[in-house]
């Protein structure tokens, strides 16, 4: 009997000692997880940053893209305005040259430098 209590005995030694190794085992198990998951938190964490982040670079890039469709259109405006006032100008200028060119003008000239008190004058200063 006395080998049927030591096997016994054993065996309930081995039992106890493999559920203290299987209880090890769970605990290392257990804060293997708990460190996974705090990384994964720190991780959720910074893709929610990294999200936001893009967010308003995205709404700061269709903000800019508003504000260049606007310029754009305002630059194309000033440059139809810039060539109407442009061709004005030339033809100023050439009417002013056909002006000067004429016979009445160079008479007129003559005249003035004849009869100077026919020139105008500026109105007085009130």
């Amino acid at each position: 009997m006395s080998t049927e209590s030591d096997d016994r005995d054993e065996l309930i030694k081995e039992l106890l000692a493999e559920a203290h190794g299987l209880r090890m085992k769970n605990e290392q198990i257990s804060m293997y997880t708990e460190s996974k998951i705090a990384e994964l938190i720190k991780i959720q964490r910074e893709l929610s940053t990294i999200r936001d982040g893009f967010e308003t670079v995205v709404q700061q890039r269709n903000d800019l893209e508003g504000s260049l469709a606007t310029a754009t259109t305002e630059l194309e405006h000033l440059g139809v305005i810039y060539a109407a006032m442009t061709d004005q100008r030339d033809r100023l200028r050439s009417r002013v040259a056909e002006v000067e060119t004429s016979r009445a003008y160079r008479i007129g000239n003559r005249f003035i430098r004849y009869v100077p008190f026919l020139k105008e004058k500026a109105p007085p200063a009130q």
